[in-house]
């Protein structure tokens, strides 16, 4: 399993707000992502602006957006690996 961690920057002195993560329970370059929406990301005005972009970002770098997010160059986006225990996964169904 990998985990990326989804991390918006609105400024560049601003601490980034984590969005998500997005998970990937087998290889990276076979199967797609989930997204698991960040704890904090719900006590925002509105979380729904967020998690389209992070879906716009995750469906134009397929197929290989795993290692196209880790290198995107982007004044307020940027995606971290992270350990897997980070994250609390359920499969999905």
């Amino acid at each position: 399993m990998r985990v990326l961690e989804a991390r918006f920057r609105a400024e560049t002195q601003a601490p980034f707000l984590i969005v998500g993560h997005l998970v990937w329970l087998g290889a990276p370059d076979r199967e797609p992502s989930i997204v698991q929406p960040a704890p904090s990301l719900m006590n925002m005005e509105s979380p729904a602006t967020f998690l389209s972009k992070l879906g716009y970002l995750v469906s134009s770098t397929a197929p290989d957006c795993f290692e196209r997010l880790k290198r995107l160059q982007s004044r307020f986006w940027s995606f971290v690996e992270v350990a897997p225990s980070m994250v609390a996964v359920s499969s999905p169904e």
